[in-house]
């Protein structure tokens, strides 16, 4: 039991015995140059092993060269810079207390191009280890190792530790000149204008999912008699169906990368909701109405470039919309007079505005080509332009004062941008 016992506490030791303090995302070339950066006379690693370590660690990192950066060790301020993060590194320590910030040191530091380097120093019989790149004036990672005279199981540990990853070629003179031409990520040039053309398909229905089917209910299952009486009038939906597929074409683009405007028409085909058990219909040959709706929508959107010939821009829209409903209606042959009830059946108004609010997602492919996906939930009302006048009477039978559906459509897109 003693010997179980002395084994998981040499275990737990040799476990916390590295410490890694912090570690943050770099670049990590392939077939790099390591610079070995040491504080001490005879550093704890050997370069040619580090190499090897670093060839076991990772199969990635292609045919790394290694070497002692004697040129930083023959320069004071470096040394100076060297003595300091040894005796500064400890387990609470962040990346911004170790930075460097003498001019001189700074610049050493940023002129290291697509080489790595690395620092080593030794204290109190522990190594602790940094490493350093171009876009950085602080260490990218740093942590301490368990001294030792085995230099191939030190290197082994640091290049485990902070040489993970994937490694990407190196750069050469020109694409690194270009590279420095680049924006600053905070600096980027503000997005002109980008427009997109869309042709979409869609359903809209009257029912919205996740309410109660009793707020419905009513307009769903009303039925026309005589050509205008319904249990009541307030929603089209009483007396047309309410869930039918629909086209729909928008135009619009975006200013500034976010907020944008977008110019729609949408048109479905209803049927008028008859009921059957009305012998009057049997003149009609059919009845429906042709819904056409024009309207503006103001969007916020955000792009997203996951991959270069990828990006995809979830949005939010709101605006107006003005609907007609152009009436569709034929008798048979054999009546070639309609009834009484044919010619004062129902007639809607010439025209119903309402607002409509949703959102939705471009996902664009090659910079021109994209799906739109998008859902939201429109209104529309009686257009009253005047107040009605006080000696008119009530009209039980307003038709359409209130109707709310819900629509998707899924749309080929093209994009472009000025």
């Amino acid at each position: 039991m003693r010997h179980v016992i002395l084994a998981a506490l040499i275990f737990a030791c040799s476990a916390f015995a590295d410490n890694v303090f912090f570690h943050h995302h770099w670049t990590l070339w392939k077939d790099a140059e390591v610079l070995i950066w040491s504080a001490d006379k005879n550093p704890a690693i050997d370069p040619k092993e580090f190499c090897l370590s670093l060839k076991r660690n990772n199969t990635g990192i292609g045919e790394p060269k290694c070497r002692l950066a004697g040129e930083w060790e023959r320069d004071s301020i470096a040394m100076r810079y060297a003595n300091w993060l040894v005796a500064n590194m400890d387990g609470n320590v962040k990346a911004e207390h170790l930075r460097a910030r003498h001019p001189a040191m700074v610049a050493k530091i940023q002129s290291v191009e697509d080489r790595l380097v690395l620092f080593i120093g030794e204290r109190e019989g522990s190594i602790f280890a940094a490493t350093f790149d171009e876009n950085n004036v602080e260490p990218v990672a740093a942590g301490v190792f368990s001294g030792t005279k085995d230099k191939i199981a030190l290197g082994d540990k640091i290049a485990s530790a902070f040489f993970d990853g994937s490694a990407k070629r190196r750069l050469s003179k020109e694409e690194r000149a270009k590279r420095l031409t680049e924006p600053d990520e905070s600096y980027k040039e503000i997005p002109g204008f980008q427009g997109w053309a869309s042709v979409a398909i869609g359903y809209s229905q009257a029912k919205i999912p996740l309410t109660p089917n009793n707020w419905y209910s009513s307009h769903i299952n009303s039925r026309v008699r005589g050509y205008r009486i319904t249990k009541d009038s307030v929603s089209l939906w009483n007396f047309i169906d309410d869930s039918d597929p629909q086209i729909a074409v928008y135009l619009g683009g975006t200013w500034y990368g976010f907020i944008g405007a977008e110019l729609m028409y949408r048109y479905a085909y209803h049927e008028v909701k008859t009921d059957p058990q009305d012998t009057i219909y049997r003149e009609l040959s059919y009845w429906g109405f042709h819904q056409h709706e024009v309207g503006l929508n103001v969007i916020l959107s955000k792009t997203y470039t996951p991959i270069k010939w990828f990006k995809a821009t979830p949005f939010a829209f709101m605006g107006f919309q003005y609907s007609f409903f152009v009436e569709d209606i034929g008798l048979k042959d054999k009546h070639k007079k309609p009834s009484k009830a044919y010619d004062v059946r129902i007639k809607f108004e010439d025209s119903y505005k309402g607002a409509l609010v949703g959102f939705g997602s471009h996902f664009v492919f090659l910079n021109h080509y994209g799906l739109g996906l998008r859902a939201g939930i429109s209104s529309r009302g009686r257009n009253i332009e005047e107040d009605p006048s006080p000696e008119a009477a009530a009209e039980p039978t307003t038709i359409g004062s209130s109707t709310i559906d819900c629509f998707v459509n899924l749309g080929l897109e093209y994009h472009f941008s000025m």
